[in-house]
């Protein structure tokens, strides 16, 4: 009874891992995301648990290349750093982590609350305040700090 038992294991680890591997063909995921979605098909917890560990230590499951991955991803999308942050935090990555990324990026933020704000008004400069605070509502929406922002609009 017991040779059965580990047999069905064995059997279930390798469908877990191989379901976890078909996942990270297409893309990077943390490890709380990968479990949410790999316990949803799977039941048995502790072998999940178990094949994830494996999948860390094998260097296949980073959560440290799934914020950078992120992080970059984010960033050519237009969003700051704010957004940035309460997006990651819903996938299980620490706070330090993604301030660590995020600083290690480099990234000029005020260029790129720049961009987003001409792709999405175009180069024409407006004076009304309503245009104005329209402008303001989005930039502060895609996650840019105040002092950013108003750098910005100075430049506009």
């Amino acid at each position: 009874m017991s040779v059965e038992i580990s047999e069905h294991d064995d059997n279930e680890a390798k469908k877990i891992r191989n379901a976890c591997l078909v996942m990270l063909t297409r893309r990077e995921f943390s490890t709380k995301e990968i479990t949410d979605k790999i316990s949803h098909k799977f039941e048995s917890s502790s072998t999940i648990h178990q094949v994830i560990s494996t999948l860390k230590t094998e260097g296949l499951l980073c959560d440290v290349r799934f914020t950078e991955s992120f992080v970059r991803s984010r960033m050519n999308k237009g969003q700051g750093k704010q957004r940035i942050k309460a997006e990651i935090k819903h996938k299980g990555i620490g706070d330090e982590l993604v301030k660590k990324v995020i600083d290690e990026q480099g990234t000029n933020w005020i260029s790129i609350a720049e961009k987003a704000l001409l792709k999405k008004f175009g180069t024409q400069v407006s004076s009304d305040r309503k245009e104005v605070g329209k402008r303001i509502r989005f930039l502060q929406y895609r996650g840019f700090d105040f002092d950013e922002i108003n750098q910005v609009m100075k430049q506009l």
